[in-house]
This record gives structure tokens, C-alpha cells and sequence, in this order.
């Protein structure tokens, strides 16, 4: 009878404190994490869409248009060489974030989950990539399985 309420419990507290993996690590977000080498080393601004051809391994784009940020794109960190492309404006939702460190480094707001493909799940933080424990595991199966294992 209340498993609907200790489901719901444990969703909030995964919102709130962020991912798992990073809080079975005893760190909360990516910043308090062991520091990881830097494979973003800076933030490269275009105003028009470059060709996934053209996205280099180790780049990390910001798109602006008309002076706001209006799409990030990098090729993944795993190495599968897929690109990843997310916006940075509305009205997409969800909708990413990237904030630029005093070196030039990306750091990406909220996680990265890659849904298709290599199923990736990271964190950006100034440059660096953080892996996510669940990395490889389709986002819906993982909750589910959080779910099964606490309740």
C-alpha cells in the first residue's frame, strides 16, 4: 500500500541529490568527485551549426544564435563517435545548460544520458568527464531496477 509512496520518496531524493553512482562514491556532484583528466579543454563558440563531420574528438561547441547559447555539440567521451547534440534553449525540455570556467573549460548542467547507442551516462564539469555507475543501462531500466532492489 505505500510502496507508491516510498517510490515516489526515492525519485525526489534522486532529483534532488543527483545521481546515484555519484552518491555511492560519497560525492554528490561532480565537483567534490576525484578530479578526472581534462578531455574538454575549452568551449569553442560558433554561431552557425557545424557538420558532425566536423565535430574533432575533444571539442566541445556551444551554437549561439542571435547572441544565446542555442545548442551544445561533442562527440561523445566513451569513444563510440557519435556526436551529441542538446539544446541550451527554449522551449526544448529538458534543456541543457553550459557555464565556462575562467580556462575556457565546459561544464554541462544537468547530467548527459544517452538514450540510444552507447547509453553513456556522464557528467561535464569544467572540462572533465565523470561517468555515471549506470553507464550502459537504459535510463527507464536503471530507475526500475532502483526501485525493485530499495522496495
Amino acid at each position: 500500500m505505500w510502496s507508491w509512496l516510498l517510490r515516489f520518496l526515492r525519485w525526489v531524493e534522486e532529483i534532488t541529490l543527483g545521481p546515484r553512482s555519484l552518491q555511492t562514491s560519497e560525492h554528490r556532484n561532480p565537483s567534490e568527485a576525484p578530479s578526472a583528466e581534462i578531455f574538454f579543454a575549452r568551449s569553442d563558440v560558433v554561431e552557425k551549426t557545424p557538420s558532425n563531420d566536423a565535430v574533432r574528438p575533444g571539442q566541445f561547441i556551444s551554437v549561439m544564435h542571435k547572441g544565446r547559447p542555442y545548442w551544445a555539440l561533442f562527440r561523445c567521451p566513451c569513444g563510440c563517435g557519435d556526436v551529441v547534440s542538446l539544446p541550451t534553449h527554449p522551449p526544448h525540455n529538458p534543456r541543457w545548460r553550459i557555464e565556462v570556467s575562467v580556462e575556457g573549460r565546459p561544464t554541462l548542467h544537468p547530467s548527459v544520458w544517452r538514450t540510444k547507442g552507447c547509453l553513456s551516462h556522464f557528467w561535464i564539469s569544467e572540462g572533465r568527464v565523470y561517468w555515471c555507475d549506470d553507464t550502459g543501462v537504459e535510463p527507464w531500466r536503471a530507475r526500475s531496477d532502483l526501485y525493485e532492489r530499495k522496495i
